[in-house]
């Protein structure tokens, strides 16, 4: 990828203006100042601009709900200075509707002659003493590439979803399990563009991108319809070009976090001394439910089977049925503190649930945190219904009252009962949700304040866990990445798909935990150790499946799986505390495995190479490929590492793994740097 040698700020003919970077090149419409070109390399990735092209697009909203939309396309022309690595554009007076005030809009675009990424920000003044801001879309470019001429990668779901040859939309909430890190992917050939907001707040934001069609972010404004608010540039959107495959886009935004996001400032997690050693040697899981006697026995014999530490997770361990009546988990069911001595002794860590985010509004103390929910526009609790049938109101994390509740339950046990970490359902898997409640003392409907609650409910939980001789542990759902530093762990258990993608341990690899490879029980041995051996090179900790894993029906699989386990922990400087540098393809000579998988459309056939591989980094900067091996036969293969790509070296040019039959293995291919 050549860098660009024109000046870095020209004004072209046809009304646009161009400002260039290291690699990248944006062009806006003098007409609207919409962008009208996005130059990565030697493609373009803006096809036939409109003659008007978008570049934010606002709604507002009056008391009585009656909603005004406004556009750069509809606007006035806007004026536009320019110096040195910066734009920037102006829309003054812009009318809304039956003279109900004015807007001033203000964009700056930042891009110096040596950057790789543009940043982007939006100003809105709001002149109006009716409406009130209510979504912001910016930026908004239209059209990215052609339907079937892009491929796009959507870090979402457990690990990531690539999208060859685009053709269908693409959307995702977050923070979420449908996206987890903000930003997405856009290729041609090896030039692509990291679409991205950088946003150290993890305001609750979408992402869309139809394929030849629009990309936008969408954001909903602090106090969602209050007369005259605005939008004052919380954030840069990003614009970044790299060269290469998704992995080399993924570093690109592992970049940005690693310097800039709060969620990483505490660090590696080899340096970490908050995160309990019991979560980090952790190499494989099993789900414990019910009564002392009912879990315990199970739980054991998975241990003995596996030979390595591992967890459990305890459901069903209080008396009230599930997700029913929370959040009144005590007392336990009888025996459940004996239960979990006998496990700590046995090595194993125990992980009770509880979820952190609802409340049964039939429990009896419901009335006094009904005040403490998340309310709609007209006061009313907002209400979610799961399996169970019970309607659990969602709680506002920004109120002390269940900050507090949920403190009080973790401390209980943890200091009460003895368990050695405490699982949080829901915290960064569900989307944040508006709360209209002025008692809260948070922005009305959206805003940054509901990680920030979350943090603020965490941090001193988290504190008290690992302090006055206390190493216990916090976990959660999904893998939302605005949580990492006030969580240990997070449960990636959604249903895999055989084309996925390792976006979030390419981004946070050394820095978070990850675990659970289920998803693969009842489609066979051979569909079950293939699972195991993709999912193990990528850095999770196995396993989250029932107490049928230790039936003698799954021996085969229960075996693989505990073999991967003590490779995992022999390799921890790798696997956990390194960083997954490449997917490595084993070649055409291994041969594929067949199965079924449980994936997001139901039980579908999966086939995929027999052997998994992945080249990894220790923080003392050693290399290692990771192998698997999901056949039952032997099998070595050779891979070529390309040490002015990789960034390392010298490295040997090529190297021969052998792993032998349903087994995993971690070759050194480089010392330690001196």
């Amino acid at each position: 990828m050549a860098p660009f040698v024109f000046a870095a700020l020209a004004v072209l003919g046809a009304g646009t203006t161009e400002i260039a970077g290291r690699h990248l090149r944006l062009g806006f419409s003098g007409d609207s100042g919409g962008i009208v070109s996005i130059q990565a390399g030697g493609h373009e990735f803006v096809e036939a601009a409109a003659e008007r092209p978008l570049l934010w697009r606002l709604t507002l909203r009056d008391r009585a709900g009656r909603e005004a939309a406004v556009d750069n396309a509809a606007a006035p022309r806007p004026s536009i200075t320019v110096r040195r690595g910066s734009l920037v554009l102006r829309w003054e007076a812009i009318p809304l509707p039956e003279g109900a005030g004015t807007l001033a809009v203000r964009v700056q675009c930042e891009l110096g002659a040596k950057d790789e990424t543009a940043r982007l920000r939006l100003w809105v003044r709001n002149g109006s003493g009716r409406f009130g801001l209510w979504t912001i879309q910016f930026p908004v470019v239209s059209p990215v590439g052609r339907k079937g001429g892009i491929d796009v990668a959507v870090p979402r779901g457990n690990w990531g979803e690539p999208l060859r040859e685009a053709a269908e939309p693409v959307s995702g909430t977050y923070p979420s399990h449908n996206l987890p890190m903000q930003f997405l992917l856009v290729q041609k050939g090896q030039d692509g563009l990291c679409l991205a907001a950088h946003d150290p707040g993890a305001r609750p934001k979408e992402f869309s991108l139809a394929p030849g069609g629009e990309f936008r972010i969408l954001n909903w404004a602090d106090d969602m319809g209050v007369p005259g608010n605005g939008w004052d540039a919380p954030y840069a959107a990003a614009i970044g070009a790299y060269e290469g495959g998704w992995m080399a886009g993924c570093k690109h935004y592992r970049a940005w976090v690693l310097r800039n996001a709060p969620w990483t400032r505490r660090g590696p997690l080899h340096l970490r001394r908050d995160v309990a050693e019991s979560i980090r040697r952790t190499s494989a899981w099993i789900i414990g439910a019910g009564s002392r006697q009912e879990a315990v026995p199970v739980v054991k014999r998975f241990a003995e089977a596996i030979g390595a530490p591992v967890g459990t997770h305890w459901y069903n361990w209080h008396q009230i049925p599930f997700d029913t009546d929370y959040p009144s988990y005590f007392p336990p069911k009888p025996g459940f503190a004996d239960g979990v001595r006998e496990l700590r002794e046995a090595g194993v860590l125990v992980m009770p649930y509880i979820n952190a985010r609802l409340w049964d509004v039939a429990n009896r103390e419901f009335p006094a945190a009904r005040p403490h929910a998340c309310k709609d526009e007209r006061g009313a609790p907002l209400i979610e219904e799961y399996g169970s049938g019970a309607k659990l109101a969602v709680m506002c994390p920004a109120t002390p009252f269940w900050q507090q509740r949920v403190g009080d339950i973790v401390r209980r046990l943890v200091g009460e009962e003895g368990v050695g970490a405490v699982y949080l359902d829901q915290i960064a898997s569900a989307p944040p949700r508006h709360c209209f409640d002025p008692g809260h003392g948070h922005p009305l409907g959206s805003g940054r304040w509901w990680v920030d609650g979350y943090r603020k409910m965490l941090e001193p939980i988290k504190r008290w866990c690992v302090t006055g001789g206390r190493r216990a542990a916090l976990t959660t759902e999904n893998n939302a990445e605005p949580y990492m530093d006030t969580v240990d762990a997070f449960l990636i258990w959604t249903p895999r798909d055989a084309h996925e993608i390792p976006m979030v341990t390419a981004v946070y690899s050394g820095r978070a935990l990850y675990f659970a490879s289920n998803r693969a029980l009842a489609g066979g041995d051979e569909a079950f150790c293939l699972l195991q051996a993709r999912d193990f090179v990528w850095g999770t900790q196995l396993g989250w499946e029932g107490g049928e894993i230790v039936q003698p029906a799954h021996a085969a699989k229960l075996e693989f799986q505990g073999r991967l386990a003590r490779v995992r922990a022999r390799s921890l400087d790798w696997l956990a505390y390194g960083e997954l540098l490449a997917v490595l393809d084993p070649g055409p000579e291994i041969p594929a495995i067949a199965g079924r998988w449980n994936t997001w459309r139901g039980d579908r056939p999966v086939t995929l190479p027999a052997v998994h591989a992945a080249l990894w980094r220790a923080p003392d900067g050693r290399l290692a490929i990771v192998a698997a091996n999901a056949d039952t036969r032997s099998h070595r293969f050779r891979v070529t590492l390309d040490s002015a790509r990789l960034g390392e070296g010298p490295l040997p040019r090529a190297v021969a793994v052998e792993v032998p039959a349903r087994d995993g293995v971690v070759v050194a291919v480089s010392p330690a740097r001196r």
